[in-house]
């Protein structure tokens, strides 16, 4: 038996007729639309991502799960503590659940990638240079893709941990 590879025109064409329905989740106003690919579960996950704003710019967030992207089309710029990265269509990225990174959408483009987890490890959240904020902390009670309290700019946040450590507390 001899194995086939799709290439990025075949992988392409099978995201566009996966995408041709409506996603099965948007995060944010129209921040990122998730197609699931695969039933969702605790082990492996396997998702379309239609990544349309850029992340919020004041902290590179972690993960809580490793995941690999292939980006589909487009690109975009990825930020980590180790420089700055354009990622085009194409590129294939493994991450482990603890790299931090962010996302800057190249006006007038968007992204799509295949993306892939493993099963959670850990919890998720942003490093705010003085410490780790747990994502729900950082993001908006009412819409976890706009910043809610972020990195405590305003003098809200309590003592915080370091990156995926404790979950910080903030202050009412």
């Amino acid at each position: 038996m001899r194995l086939t590879y799709a290439s990025l025109p075949d992988m392409q064409a099978w995201a566009a007729s996966i995408m041709e329905r409506a996603p099965d989740f948007v995060i944010g106003d129209d921040y990122l639309r998730r197609w699931w690919v695969i039933p969702r579960n605790e082990q492996v996950n396997v998702y379309l991502h239609d990544i349309r704003k850029s992340d919020d710019d004041r902290a590179m967030h972690d993960h809580p799960w490793s995941n690999t992207s292939f980006l589909l089309f487009g690109s975009y710029i990825e930020h980590t503590p180790e420089g700055t990265f354009t990622r085009r269509a194409g590129d294939v990225v493994e991450r482990p659940a603890h790299a931090l990174h962010r996302l800057e959408v190249i006006p007038g483009e968007r992204a799509i990638s295949l993306f892939i987890t493993g099963p959670k490890v850990r919890e998720w959240g942003f490093d705010c240079g003085h410490g780790w904020v747990h994502w729900q902390d950082f993001t908006s009670a009412d819409d976890s893709s706009r910043t809610g309290r972020g990195c405590g700019e305003h003098g809200d946040l309590s003592p915080v941990t370091g990156v995926g450590q404790t979950r910080v507390v903030l202050a009412a």
